[in-house]
């Protein structure tokens, strides 16, 4: 399964691309970054400014294109700091969801620590005691505590680095008194948060953020006149950062943003970044800060593995993009997969069997098969109506590799699976032309049948196979003992089919030795109208025009 989780953050709107190859993790395939500050100017007005929303959308737009271009199966996109504060922050979600078709999920600060706590547990190997992980976006801070088994506490504070950059620096570069009315507020409104997860008494300290992994970056290249190599796993010792935060501190934005790890726009942002994250490591009392290359984007991914681990590890060797979208339906809805399968098989059965009268080839072949595995997906709305109900979800529910068409026909074949004729007049053939609408009835009138078929849900028909005997067809059913109310449901159906076919079409039930010539020790002979049939004594006695007794009661739908 391909998952794309998107975090909208104060500053910059990142998303990651990954595999999840089940419970044991995933791969990441691609990643996307793009500094928009949604944030910019809203702390003061509690309001997300129009061109910052405008950006921030444009740019999700963007970001949800490549997704899909890397054929994902899910997208899953969060917003954090800045639109959870602004009173406006509702316009920027309905907006974001009207143009790109996916709804950001606002998450409030504790949800946020959860997500980076999965992500950097995810990274790094972090130890039986507690451990500290800092992570300074745009608009809060966030402190986070946890074990490689359990999350500790998770603390917050209004120590963004954009934030804090609009609150305090007034000049270029920072003057004195900027600066230390910064500090003050750092040391001040850090107190607490500190206070609580440094009771845990964290054996290290982990971070996550653009702004921490910019400071290692710079850092190192300082130190060494090189590139960092490999970000995750390296530790920013703390001597390292006081120096590079006292040289941050004397240069103008122009100066920082010719300096290597650091953009444009980190460049005006970064001081209040360095002068956070120095707080809080001298205060921790540890020599510097193990680095971690995921944050929120991989939490989000963690989290969604571990949710989905049975429909992950179910779908995630079917190599076919809409089959596996499909399949991966049926979980999420908790439909009856074994049933939709069956229903499925003998679908396909019936499928081949007339082939010879419909024509079709195997492209509209899988066609069937989509409508048959999702065509009692409705009944998670009610039963009642429930094929109307599937042509709803069918439609609605984000299924991935099928073209507008194809799922049109899917989800309408499967609308007509139950009593409903697929007529011209029906709204939903309206827009079909004249062949699609033909495609629908064979169909529809195939599915019809081989619901029937196993209309108790016990799959009590195994398979079925058609043999033409001079002007007529007949359905051959193998079936096991009690299979009475399937074959009666089926032989019901048949007459749709029939007009469809152009000749008269029977069904008939045979056990499994009779199907293969011989005779089942278990069951009798009974001959009627000419054709010997095996009937299981365990059944009641049946014939063409259905049961003798009425259909069981507790038949399932």
């Amino acid at each position: 399964m391909r998952i794309a989780a998107i975090d909208i953050g104060t500053n910059s709107i990142h998303m990651v691309v990954a595999e999840a190859s089940g419970a044991a993790g995933f791969e990441v395939l691609d990643r996307e970054r793009e500094v928009v500050q949604i944030g910019r100017g809203s702390f003061a007005q509690k309001r997300l400014h129009p061109d910052a929303i405008r950006r921030t959308v444009d740019a999700l737009d963007r970001f949800v294109q490549l997704a899909r271009r890397h054929d994902v199966d899910r997208i899953v996109c969060t917003a954090t700091a800045a639109v959870r504060e602004a009173e406006n922050g509702g316009e920027f979600l309905s907006l974001a969801t009207t143009l790109t078709g996916v709804a950001p999920r606002v998450i409030p600060s504790s949800e946020e620590g959860r997500l980076i706590y999965l992500g950097v547990r995810s990274a790094l190997q972090l130890g039986d005691k507690p451990s500290l992980i800092v992570d300074i976006g745009g608009g809060s801070l966030q402190l986070v505590t946890g074990s490689r088994e359990r999350l500790g506490v998770v603390e917050t504070a209004p120590l963004g680095a954009l934030r804090l950059t609009e609150q305090f620096l007034r000049s270029d570069p920072p003057s004195r008194r900027d600066l230390g009315r910064l500090r003050a507020f750092v040391r001040k409104t850090a107190r607490e948060p500190l206070s609580a997860v440094l009771q845990r008494q964290p054996a290290a300290v982990y971070g996550s953020s653009g702004s921490i992994h910019a400071l290692a970056h710079t850092a190192h290249w300082q130190e060494t006149g090189e590139p960092l190599k490999s970000l995750n796993g390296h530790t920013l010792g703390l001597a390292s950062l006081e120096r590079l935060t006292r040289r941050l501190q004397r240069m103008s934005n122009a100066e920082r943003e010719k300096l290597p790890g650091i953009d444009a726009r980190r460049a005006e942002i970064i001081v209040p970044g360095a002068v956070v994250l120095l707080h809080i490591i001298e205060e921790a009392g540890h020599d510097g800060i193990v680095l971690s290359d995921y944050g929120v984007r991989e939490g989000l991914v963690t989290d969604y593995v571990e949710r989905h681990a049975q429909e992950i590890s179910s779908t995630g060797k079917i190599g076919d993009l809409r089959l596996r979208s499909v399949m991966q339906c049926l979980t999420r809805l908790g439909a009856d997969g074994t049933h939709a399968r069956h229903v499925a098989d003998l679908a396909l059965q019936l499928y081949d069997g007339f082939r010879s009268r419909h024509g079709y080839r195997s492209a509209e072949r899988e066609t069937l098969r989509f409508a048959a595995l999702l065509h009692d997906v409705g009944a998670v709305i009610g039963y009642d109506g429930h094929g109307e109900h599937s042509y709803y979800v069918i439609r609605h529910a984000n299924l991935r590799g099928f073209t507008p068409r194809e799922l049109e026909l899917v989800a309408t074949v499967a609308r007509y699976h139950g009593k409903a004729r697929p007529r011209k007049s029906e709204a939903s053939l309206r827009d079909l032309h004249g062949a699609e609408r033909k495609l629908v009835r064979w169909f529809a009138a195939l599915l019809r049948v081989a619901e029937g078929l196993d209309r108790s849900h016990y799959q009590l028909v195994r398979s079925v196979r058609v043999v033409r005997r001079g002007k007529a067809f007949t359905i051959l059913a193998q079936t096991r003992p009690g299979s009475n109310l399937e074959l009666w449901a089926a032989r019901g159906r048949l007459k749709f089919l029939g007009r469809l076919v152009g000749l008269p079409v029977s069904l008939e039930g045979e056990s499994a030795s009779s199907a293969s010539g011989r005779r089942h020790p278990g069951s009798r002979a009974r001959r009627g109208k000419g054709v010997l049939r095996m009937v299981p004594r365990t059944g009641r006695a049946e014939n063409r025009r259905g049961p003798a007794t009425a259909p069981s009661a507790r038949a399932g739908r």
